[in-house]
This record gives structure tokens, sequence and C-alpha cells, in this order.
């Protein structure tokens, strides 16, 4: 999927387009030489993979503090030796907007769940300081409450045991992260 286009036509065989390999996952910068269309019967089927996040928790990004912890242990999770998991669908983030180092669409909020522990590695990243819950809405339904509120408990242990991003106590809030711009007072020019 080309998710990223230069403006007007094509001038160059050196133009630049960003593309993203549904099933795969990546993403790249590639030249309008190496770009071919795909035949009917690919462009038509839909991709297999999906992107997905982790319901109700913000993990660091890569360049932030404890990030790279977070994606060390989430790979740890997920990725040692043949494990089988459940995925069940919270929400769906339909805004379809591209993010940073993916494609476009839909995108998957889960919780996790090892089938052979009956864990969620949602709550695991929580207990372990590793992410941090997302700001609450007070109009959730009743079974959404109830997932927010165990996982807040995990949330709690680990910033009282002062676990990974709670080393030093309590961390910006939601509201500090999402806070509207400063703006300059308006006077004479």
């Amino acid at each position: 999927m080309i998710v990223n286009a230069p403006r007007g036509p094509v001038e160059s065989p050196k133009d630049k387009f960003e593309v993203f390999y549904i099933d795969y996952g990546n993403q790249e910068v590639v030249p309008y030489s190496e770009l071919r269309p795909l035949g009917s019967s690919v462009s038509t089927a839909p991709g297999l993979a999906q992107l997905c996040s982790l319901a109700y928790m913000k993990v660091p990004g890569l360049e932030e503090d404890y990030g790279q912890e977070a994606a060390v242990r989430l790979s740890e999770h997920t990725l040692n030796g043949p494990k089988e998991f459940r995925a069940i669908i919270e929400e769906r983030d339909t805004s379809g907007g591209k993010v940073k180092g993916q494609g476009t669409g839909t995108i998957l909020m889960v919780t996790l769940i090892d089938t052979a522990t009956n864990s969620s590695v949602n709550a695991a990243l929580l207990k372990e300081g590793l992410a941090r819950m997302e700001k609450r809405r007070r109009w959730e339904a009743k079974d959404k409450q109830a997932a927010m509120d165990e996982l807040e408990q995990y949330q709690a242990e680990a910033r009282t045991k002062r676990l990974g991003m709670w080393e030093y106590g309590d961390i910006q809030s939601d509201d500090e992260d999402n806070a509207p711009p400063v703006r300059k007072p308006a006077g004479k020019k």
C-alpha cells in the first residue's frame, strides 16, 4: 500500500514513495522505478495482518524512558518459543489515520491472552511498570469498566513497588500529555 507519494505527477524514476507492506508490518521509502502494479487477483484480496494496539493502556515509544525495556519485555512475552495467543478485540479505531511506522486502516485495540497460562500480556506490562493506563472515560460500558478496574490494580501495584516507569514516583498525567498549547497573550505589534 502506498502511504505517502510526491505531490503532482511523477517527474523522475527517482521520485520517492513511502510503501507499507500490509502482511509484514514494515514500511520503506522506494523510488518510483521499483514500483509495479499488482495483479488483480492479489490487489482485490484483503491483507491478512491487522494493525493492533494493546487496549486501555499506553506503552512508551522506543525513544521514551522505558520504551526499550517495554519493547524487549513485549517480545519476550510474545516471541519466546511457540505460543498461542487469543486477542480479545475491545475496540476498533476506525479513524484510518497513518501511524508512524505503519500503514493506514482500522486499528484493533486488543487484550492479548496467553492461552497456555490464561494470563494477559496487557496486565503483565502494567504490573512490571512498563506501561500505564489510558485516561478513563466515565461513559464506558460496565464490562469495560470492570476490565479497566482490574488493570488499574496492576498499575497501582507497580506504582506502590516503584517498578519501571514508577521508579521515581508518579509520572506525568494524561492531562499533561494532552494539554492545549500555551497561547501567547495578544498585544500590540
